[in-house]
């Protein structure tokens, strides 16, 4: 049976794996324990940053640390990549938003679902982690 080797990425080459992505998870801690919820983002000059509505989200922002996940999966093919940010969340000032904006060169985060969207988030990485499915190998099963 044919597996694929798993290889480890460098920071390099998470960052541009995320900088091509547009949608990943946001991971936290709620009441009732770990919770992945995705939504739209954009990397800003090395920050995760997404736009809410407010609630949990923008409360897992005071927590001392948070995950952000994003993967790329092609089932037919049995590959695929998967890249995790771990850091601290913060919410965004209004008044930095503008920048934030320049900053964006135009690859700002566009959410997908209805509603107002105005409190901006952001996540600035301490650790940059990721896999990708490589080479296929053969595994003699007995």
């Amino acid at each position: 049976m044919a597996q694929r080797a798993l290889n480890v990425l460098t920071t390099d080459e998470c960052l541009a794996l995320l900088r091509k992505s547009r949608v990943g998870r946001l991971v936290y801690l709620d009441d009732l324990g770990p919770v992945a919820v995705p939504v739209n983002f954009a990397l800003i000059d090395g920050d995760v940053v997404f736009r809410v509505s407010g609630g949990t989200k923008q409360a897992a922002m005071n927590q001392p640390s948070v995950a952000f996940e994003v993967d790329h999966i092609q089932d037919d093919e049995r590959s695929g990549w998967s890249v995790i940010v771990r850091g601290k969340g913060q919410e965004v000032p209004l008044h930095e938003v503008p920048q934030l904006l320049r900053d964006s060169a135009g690859n700002f985060p566009a959410p997908w679902a209805n509603g107002v969207h105005n409190v901006w988030l952001r996540i600035t990485p301490e650790k940059v982690t990721g896999r990708r499915l490589g080479e296929e190998t053969y595994a003699l099963l007995i």
